[in-house]
């Protein structure tokens, strides 16, 4: 199934909102959380070294200077432990990021990542900011 199927097929069988972002060529899924809170996931392309076309998907946890970055061995710990996603920075945020290749991609697969990345980001984003709900 072609990946951008895949994602208007995923949003629309789970009740997630997505928008096509065309100035950042990306796509932006607005997934619900508990506690009436939303978190965003992003989906952008791009090819390997062989050419393969590769899904990267990402969600904000936080902004760098607001996450504990004093325990190293930690942050490779949580990075074991979490089955979707795992701690990256980009552009001074801190995101969970998976990568896909895009031929090899199905619903389920695809669905529980996203879902999954989604609730983990917005626990730590509860963690370090409370009640504010920034992503």
């Amino acid at each position: 199934m072609d990946f951008d199927v895949l994602l208007h097929k995923l949003s629309d069988d789970k009740g997630w909102s997505l928008l096509y972002v065309t100035e950042e060529d990306l796509y932006k899924l607005t997934l619900p959380v508990p506690s009436d809170r939303y978190q965003d996931v992003y989906v952008a392309f791009r090819s390997d070294a062989e050419n393969w076309n590769i899904a990267t998907i990402w969600t904000v946890i936080s902004e760098v200077e607001d996450f504990n970055m004093g325990d190293p061995i930690e942050l490779l710990r949580f990075n074991w432990r979490t089955l979707y996603g795992s701690l990256a920075i980009k552009e001074g945020q801190v995101v969970l990021v998976q990568n896909q290749l895009t031929e090899e991609a199905n619903w389920n697969e695809v669905g529980r990542a996203v879902a999954y990345m989604a609730l983990t980001a917005d626990g730590i984003e509860q963690e370090i900011y409370g009640d504010v709900d920034k992503n």
